[in-house]
């Protein structure tokens, strides 16, 4: 299945949104035990990074399979639809 461009939108939004959580969370937890800023900063944009690269792999499939799911159910409730009309 070819991913259309609505897919890759959401695809990249779903992204980034993974990626700034993880880099927040990351450095709140870091600087509430007590680490030294440059080594918080460091660790989220390490942290950062791996959600990156994750969300590049992982949300696509994730993307397309709730659009499929959702196109088929309304799929579903237009036939339905349709056969109370007829």
């Amino acid at each position: 299945m070819k991913s259309g461009t609505g897919s890759q939108e959401l695809t990249r939004l779903i992204t980034a949104y993974l990626t700034s959580i993880a880099f927040g969370v990351t450095f709140l937890v870091a600087t509430l035990v007590g680490v030294d800023g440059g080594t918080a900063l460091w660790r989220s944009v390490v942290c950062a990074g791996i959600a990156l690269v994750a969300g590049n792999l992982l949300a696509p499939p994730v993307v397309d399979a709730v659009l499929t799911a959702i196109a088929r159910e309304e799929a579903k409730r237009a036939a339905e639809k349709a056969k109370e009309d007829a």
